[in-house]
């Protein structure tokens, strides 16, 4: 083999090699916390459905296993609007005129014999533990969590979502409050995760991606260097 034709090959693995490597960088992108990022996904992934607050009712938001792919167990919260004619104390759960039951089911199937038709029947899916103690959100009794920012969202239960369900919760609307009904209301549903992601992901996403830089860079830079040596 000639020098001309040794070099050429020298210089195309060079090539190769460097084109794998900064491939592997790109590859490997998606795997830098995964896990951070899975939990992000499924913060961003939440449904919602407005409710009419001003007269006593019994709401049932009936979720299609196609309609939320999530499974596990997920918050149904209350949103609303914060608007400056209203008052923050009608926004707050101790001196709010209104007051909610809630619960969640969902309908399963079985055969009902050999040869018989398959019959649904009524599964709980509200959980009840030492967070979830109540099924009046709003009342004093309950402890859960509260968000206050450009919107007010405040904890209604949580529900256990199973796959291939449909999943059903329902509001009872004991005590309307005309004034809360005219700040959008809104039911939104979103599964578990850790709201502490969002503070520390972003930075994490520099880290990230300055180190791989970093990474491509030193491979250009050998890559370069190596083919000026042949």
């Amino acid at each position: 083999m000639s020098v001309s034709a040794t070099a050429t090959s020298k210089k195309l693995l060079i090539i190769v090699g460097a084109l794998l490597l900064l491939g592997y960088l790109f590859l490997t992108r998606s795997l830098w916390f995964s896990e951070l990022e899975r939990q992000a996904k499924v913060g961003r992934d939440r449904l919602n459905k407005p409710i009419d607050l001003a007269r006593a009712d019994t709401v049932i938001w009936k979720i299609k296993g196609g309609d939320w792919k999530y499974t596990g167990e997920f918050r149904v919260g209350l949103v609303f609007d914060r608007l400056s004619d209203i008052q923050p104390a009608a926004y707050r759960k101790e001196s709010m005129l209104l007051k909610l039951k809630v619960d969640a089911y969902a309908i399963t199937y079985k055969p009902t014999g050999i040869g018989t038709r398959i019959e649904g029947f009524r599964a709980p899916r509200l959980i009840r533990n030492s967070y979830y103690t109540t099924d009046a959100p709003l009342s004093s009794e309950a402890r859960i969590w509260e968000s206050w920012g450009k919107s007010v969202e405040l904890g209604l239960c949580g529900v256990e979502r199973y796959p291939f369900e449909d999943t059903y919760v329902a509001v009872e609307i004991v005590q309307p409050d005309p004034v809360l009904a005219k700040a959008n209301p809104r039911l939104e549903i979103v599964g578990q995760h850790d709201y502490a992601v969002y503070e520390h992901l972003p930075m994490l996403r520099i880290f990230r991606d300055f180190v791989l830089m970093f990474l491509v860079l030193c491979v250009i830079g050998l890559a370069y260097g190596a083919l000026k040596q042949v």
